[in-house]
C-alpha cells in the first residue's frame, strides 16, 4: 500500500500498529486486520495473486518472518525509495499507477523465478484444494514430503497445509460473496469443509466473526471480481 495523504492505523486482533511509513507490505494470513483512517485518506494498493509475491521480492518469503506489516524499504531497500516518493508526489492517480507499473516490472525482471515445480504446486493447492493430497503432490513433483514442505515454505512463506487451508477459505468466501447464496453450509461443504463446526471455526480464525455476520457486512463492498480468464489454465513457465 502506497499512501499519498494521511497514514492509517492498522489494528490486528489484540495488537496495534501505527503506520508512519508512506508504503508498506500487508501480509494478512492468520487473522483479520482493520484499517482505520487517521485523516484524509488517499492510497494506491497492489494485490498479488496467491504465491506471486516471490517473483517481485528480493528475499525468500520465509525470510520476511511473521510480521503482518512490513515497511517497503525493509524489503526493497533504497531501490524502492524513488518509487515511494514518486507515488506520494504524483500529480494524479493515473500517474502514480504508471510509476508503480514501471517499478513492478523492473522487480519482476530482477527477481522473477523460473520454478515450474513451485508454480504447479501453488496452482494445484489453490485451485484444486478440495481434492489434492500433499503426499501425492510431492510424489508427483519428484520430492519427499519433507523436502517439498521445506521448498514450498521457503518460497511461499506458508506450509503447504496452511496454504491449502487459506485457499479453501478464499474460494468459499469468494463464491458466497459473488453468488449471493444464503446456503452458507452447502457452499462450505462443496468447497471441502467437513461440517458446520469446521467451517465456523475457520471463519472465527480468519475473520473473527461468524459466517452470517461477516457476509452480511461484506456483500456490498469486497474486492472479488468475476474472472476474465481461468488462471489455472495458463501454461506453466518452462
Amino acid at each position: 500500500m502506497f499512501h499519498y495523504r494521511a497514514p492509517i492505523t492498522a489494528v490486528e486482533m489484540d495488537r496495534q500498529y501505527q503506520h508512519v511509513d508512506t508504503a508498506y507490505l500487508l501480509r494478512v494470513r492468520r487473522g483479520p486486520l482493520q484499517l482505520v483512517a487517521s485523516g484524509s485518506l488517499g492510497f494506491v494498493s497492489v494485490r498479488f495473486r496467491s504465491g506471486a509475491l516471490r517473483h517481485f521480492c528480493p528475499l525468500p518469503l520465509v525470510g520476511l518472518g511473521d510480521d503482518t506489516v512490513i515497511p517497503m524499504t525493509d524489503i526493497w531497500g533504497n531501490t524502492a525509495t524513488a518509487t515511494v516518493e514518486g507515488v506520494a508526489l504524483a500529480p494524479d492517480l493515473k500517474a502514480g499507477i504508471a510509476l508503480l507499473e514501471v517499478w513492478l516490472l523492473s522487480c519482476l525482471m530482477r527477481h522473477g523465478k523460473q520454478q515450474p515445480a513451485v508454480e504447479l504446486a501453488v496452482r494445484t493447492l489453490y485451485y484444486h484444494h478440495r481434492y489434492v493430497r500433499i503426499d501425492a503432490l510431492a510424489t508427483r513433483l519428484g520430492m519427499s514430503r519433507h523436502h517439498f514442505a521445506r521448498v514450498f515454505r521457503e518460497q511461499i512463506g506458508l506450509s503447504p497445509k496452511a496454504f491449502q487451508r487459506t485457499a479453501r477459505f478464499h474460494h468459499t468466501v469468494r463464491h458466497l460473496l459473488l453468488s449471493g447464496h444464503s446456503d452458507y453450509l452447502g457452499t462450505a461443504l462443496d468447497h471441502g469443509y467437513y461440517d458446520q463446526s469446521h467451517f465456523i471455526h475457520d471463519f472465527r480464525v480468519f475473520a473473527n466473526k461468524a459466517p452470517a455476520q461477516f457476509l452480511q457486512t461484506m456483500r456490498s463492498a469486497h474486492f472479488y471480481n468475476l474472472p476474465i480468464f481461468a488462471p489455472d489454465k495458463v501454461p506453466l513457465p518452462r
